[in-house]
């Protein structure tokens, strides 16, 4: 698994590649990379490195995001010397909201926060809350043991934040 480290207002680092900071135009960061395996509208994926890279108007990196979590096959990523697709969701909150040492954006609290003085965003699509209700309703249902393996796995997904991600100074402040 190639290791990325995400340096919050930097950049990331990737293992025997380098450090990719932000402000790099997209040719040099297709130079660096290569080709994404997708592009789309000032975004470059990277399927290998299970990347997504946004570009602002003139073409500078201004955005990094970490999309497979929690369970990246191909990628092991740290921020502040933590894996964050290892670590529980309140756990993580707690790390981000230390070394932010300022306003957390919490509009979508329990799915998506944004901490504003370090430029760091974490999401997932459901909360270990979601999955008990879920629960609930499926065996007041009835249909509790044909769903259970799937709720089982959804509810330990549901732990974990799915998205890392950094910009740069201010990316969150608008």
């Amino acid at each position: 698994m190639k290791k990325i480290e995400f340096i919050p207002l930097v950049g990331i680092h990737i293992e025997d590649l380098g450090r990719v900071p932000f402000g790099m135009d997209q040719a040099q960061v297709q130079e660096f990379l290569g080709a994404p395996s997708d592009a789309l509208d000032g975004q470059y994926y990277y399927d290998e490195l299970e990347l997504r890279l946004d570009f602002n108007d003139l073409g500078q990196l201004e955005f990094i995001e970490s999309i497979n979590g929690p369970y990246p096959q191909k990628t092991e990523v740290s921020i502040y010397g933590v894996n964050p697709f290892q670590v529980e969701a309140d756990e993580l909150l707690h790390i981000l909201s230390e070394k932010n040492s300022g306003p957390v954006d919490d509009a979508e609290a329990g799915y998506c926060y944004a901490f504003l003085n370090s430029s760091v965003g974490v999401w997932r699509q459901m909360t270990v809350e979601d999955i008990q209700e879920d629960i609930e309703a499926i065996k007041a249902e009835g249909e509790y043991e044909e769903n259970v393996d799937m709720l089982l796995e959804d509810l330990e997904k549901a732990k974990f934040f799915w998205t890392i991600g950094i910009g740069v100074e201010g990316y969150y402040a608008d």
